[in-house]
């Protein structure tokens, strides 16, 4: 069993007015309101290339914060070595569901994943029974095109901020710079940089929302529901697998960047439901 901090980084909070600022990820709001009869919800995201997890600490933190030619590197599906710098993308119109069917939007809360963050504090709901999670990579609102610093808050600067994905109009979605191991023993002597960078009207198409399995049944009968209890905490346990991102960029050396290569984003905001799955 992992030990788990509840860490205030990188969550960012959309804000509808300017004089109703809040300093924690959660804005009551519609169905967001705390009672009585409330528990919390976090996101725990944990970053992957394929099987290999980012990192080396007993703790199994996201650290891969070594440079090009250092080691670790990770093999991808086609047992390419990676390694990734700066993996880190906007989650919004997180929805809960409940054993009823039934489901919970979490109104004006929106999560910018880094790579050196896991856990990211949602907010209060209803207590109950829940047994799956949609979301959108990507900001679902036209907030989106509204600048860093008048829209968002960001708790445990500088990890990462908001200033980080904007364009200069609106934000990117997904943000990936890394590195290909190109020598021909493995030692990263010739590392290839890469710099993947999806608008974030291509992640939030309607066909790339990630909708996870129902819990409990069928194949994934192992994984117990979220029972959420007054006062309680659940954790929804996520692999953000970038390996399965890169699948089907078969040649790494000439298509490794979105700018020079537009149609790489389509490609990989196509792959975006794919890359995340149930870690627990």
């Amino acid at each position: 069993m992992k030990k788990h901090t509840v860490i205030f980084l990188s969550v960012v909070v959309v804000l509808m007015l300017i004089s109703t600022l809040f300093t924690t990820s959660c804005k009551k709001s519609n169905n967001n309101k705390s009672t009585a009869d409330s528990g919390t919800f976090l996101f725990h995201f944990h970053t992957q290339v394929i099987d290999s997890t980012i990192g080396g600490n007993t703790d199994g933190a996201d650290s891969n914060t070594t440079g090009p030619g250092a080691s670790p590197w990770y093999l991808d599906g086609l047992n390419r070595r990676i390694e990734l710098f700066v993996p880190q993308f906007f989650v919004s119109d997180i929805i809960l569901v409940n054993a009823t069917g039934a489901t919970l939007t979490l109104n004006n809360i929106v999560v910018l994943k880094g790579l050196d963050s896991e856990d990211y504090y949602l907010c209060k709901v209803p207590i109950g029974t829940y047994t799956s999670v949609k979301f959108t990579v990507g900001l679902t609102n036209a907030d989106s095109t509204t600048a860093p610093s008048t829209l968002f808050i960001t708790d445990g600067v500088p990890y990462p901020v908001e200033s980080s994905m904007w364009t200069g109009t609106d934000y990117y979605g997904m943000k990936i710079t890394g590195a290909y191991d190109t020598s021909a023993t493995g030692t990263g002597a010739n590392p290839v940089p890469f710099t993947f960078n999806i608008p974030n009207s291509l992640t939030t198409a309607s066909t790339n929302q990630v909708v996870l399995p129902t819990r409990a049944i069928g194949a994934w009968a192992n994984y117990p529901d979220y029972v959420l209890t007054s006062g309680g905490t659940q954790y929804i346990h996520v692999l953000c697998d970038y390996g399965k991102l890169l699948t089907g960029i078969v040649n790494l050396k000439a298509n490794n960047n979105t700018t020079v290569n537009p149609s790489l984003a389509d490609s990989l905001a196509g792959n975006i439901p794919n890359m995340f799955r149930y870690e627990e």
